[in-house]
């Protein structure tokens, strides 16, 4: 009941974004479910999320530029101008003092596609974990992962189990949200 309460407010959000509903059925819904709750969480308005949402990125990475950007103390706007420059996300991160620590979230047995960060991360103690390079895709991955767990209320582990299945972010936030 609570996660209907609070992305209850899908088709306003798909209409502000400019996202049409008409002909692409659950996947729009659920796409604009899933960046309002990253509006949500990151304490960003709809409208900021729908401006990002025209930048040409995808709906997962998203996260990832409010996040920096909330780590950081920049704007959205000043996260996305690096990312389109060809910077990678721990280009960017390093840029603002932000490292793989700071993405890290704490999980008993990474999935697979999260297996070689976690590696990393267990060679070097907590104080040296400024040295752990991760890729575009772990850094995602690690967002979405902690995003997701403290969106819906759910376990790391069990967000996990969810990126583990594939695809999309927006395919695991709408079955992780189900069964609300």
């Amino acid at each position: 009941m609570r996660a209907t309460r609070r992305f209850g407010l899908a088709l306003p959000f798909l209409l502000l974004t400019g996202i049409s509903a008409q002909g692409q059925g659950t996947d729009a819904a659920a796409e604009a479910a899933y960046l309002q709750a990253a509006g949500e969480h990151f304490g960003i308005p709809e409208s900021e999320v729908a401006v990002l949402t025209r930048w040409r990125m995808s709906a997962g990475e998203i996260p990832v530029v409010l996040f920096l950007a909330r780590r950081a103390g920049v704007s959205p706007d000043v996260v996305v101008a690096k990312r389109r420059q060809g910077s990678s996300w721990m280009a960017i991160a390093a840029t603002y003092s932000v490292h793989a620590g700071d993405f890290h979230v704490q999980l008993a047995v990474p999935p697979g596609n999260l297996a070689n960060a976690y590696e990393q991360f267990n060679r070097w103690p907590v104080s040296q974990w400024g040295q752990v390079a991760l890729s575009d895709q772990e850094v995602l991955g690690l967002v979405n992962l902690g995003f997701l767990s403290r969106a819906l209320g759910v376990s790391p582990e069990t967000v996990a189990a969810e990126l583990g299945q594939g695809g999309s972010m927006v395919a695991a936030f709408q079955r992780l949200r189900r069964p609300f």
